[in-house]
């Protein structure tokens, strides 16, 4: 899909020019030598008892048949708007439905869209992540939307998709632009976390660079930005873990010189002292873990949510702030997932969570 990599299947890509495997349901390598199609539903989501959380949680299966889900968002009538692939990934079949959680119905919005990974509503328009477009629609006062038009169109990316779109508390909303390289740097505009201003799209914000893919972020409660970096580029005989960041503005991430803990990758001419100057992650994730979400923990502001897509499960990260840095500790939360897409807190306070391969959602509450 769209995942960075979706990065699907890592053992493939990263043995074979960078193929993925879209596992379960959809099988999909996603690689910049070949994107074949990838197929997207399966009829047998999970059971919720060969799920596990840590003790005081409850889990519930809530939506099924979804057709490869990606992000989820509150839509403007209460409702949960997601955006799915709806068939093969390069299919241009993609859809933003309304689903309603209590009765299961849903209302399809937008459909023919192409690989539309991102969704967000800011003041009274969609706004849409679709393949290497960036597109807004206008919502009606009875929560249809009209055809997307487009803001940005041929955006820098590495050939798969540039992830998901937030809403900032400014009022701005959150983009990147995936890595592709030059030689051993960043091609122009690419490895970016962007902000844009509704009001002046023409006139994007650069946040931080050296990304290789920020396709997740989230805005905790004090207005501090983190995001996910999926960072498939190879290092020396194997490849970088993944990160989670704490967005400093204007600072460099490293890639593709430096990667991981800020560790010199000599094929691209890295250096200790200029991986010294880029700013440290908050915490690491296996290679190929494919972070595709992150979110604040409803029940603890302190602790961080990651879907990691390639391996089934969902961890919480503890941050400890040190100045402009943070330290993050990682635990177990979530698992027996095929691949988790997308974490997105409700209105009543529980956990969503969407699983690609199964096209399920997942509530989750803390018991009181």
């Amino acid at each position: 899909m769209l995942l960075c990599r979706h990065r699907l299947s890592c053992a493939w890509r990263r043995q074979s020019c960078f193929y993925l495997l879209l596992a379960g349901v959809l099988l999909w390598t996603f690689s910049a030598c070949s994107m074949p199609q990838l197929r997207t539903t399966s009829p047998l989501p999970p059971a919720t008892a060969d799920l596990a959380t840590p003790p005081g949680f409850t889990v519930e299966l809530i939506v099924a048949g979804l057709n490869g889900p990606t992000q989820m968002i509150v839509g403007p009538d209460g409702r949960l708007w997601v955006a799915q692939l709806n068939g093969g990934e390069n299919e241009g079949k993609g859809q933003v439905l309304a689903v309603e959680l209590e009765t299961g119905g849903r209302r399809v919005l937008l459909e023919n869209l192409f690989k539309p990974t991102g969704v967000a509503v800011h003041a009274g328009r969609l706004w849409i992540a679709s393949g290497r477009d960036l597109l807004t629609a206008p919502i009606g006062s009875d929560a249809s939307v009209g055809p997307p038009e487009p803001v940005f169109t041929d955006l820098p990316f590495n050939g798969r998709s540039n992830g998901t779109l937030t809403v900032t508390p400014h009022g701005e909303i959150l983009y990147a632009t995936t890595g592709a390289r030059l030689g051993g740097a960043a091609a122009p505009g690419s490895a970016t976390l962007w902000a844009l201003t509704p009001q002046q799209p023409s006139h994007p914000r650069a946040l931080a660079t050296g990304l290789k893919g920020a396709y997740a972020h989230a805005i905790d409660p004090q207005g501090r930005i983190w995001t996910t970096e999926i960072g498939d580029d190879p290092i020396g005989n194997g490849f970088p873990p993944d990160e989670l960041n704490l967005v400093v503005v204007g600072a460099d991430y490293g890639w593709p010189q430096c990667a991981g803990d800020r560790e010199p990758v000599q094929r691209y001419g890295g250096a200790v002292e200029r991986c010294a100057a880029t700013q440290a992650p908050v915490a690491l994730f296996p290679p190929g873990a494919t972070p595709t979400s992150v979110t604040v923990a409803p029940w603890d502001e302190t602790v961080l949510l990651v879907a990691l897509w390639n391996r089934g499960e969902v961890v919480q990260v503890k941050a400890t702030l040190e100045g402009d840095h943070a330290r993050g500790e990682v635990a177990p939360f979530l698992s027996g997932l095929r691949n988790p897409q997308h974490l997105l807190v409700w209105r009543d306070g529980s956990l969503l969570v969407s699983d690609f391969a199964s096209g399920a959602v997942y509530r989750l509450k803390r018991d009181r």
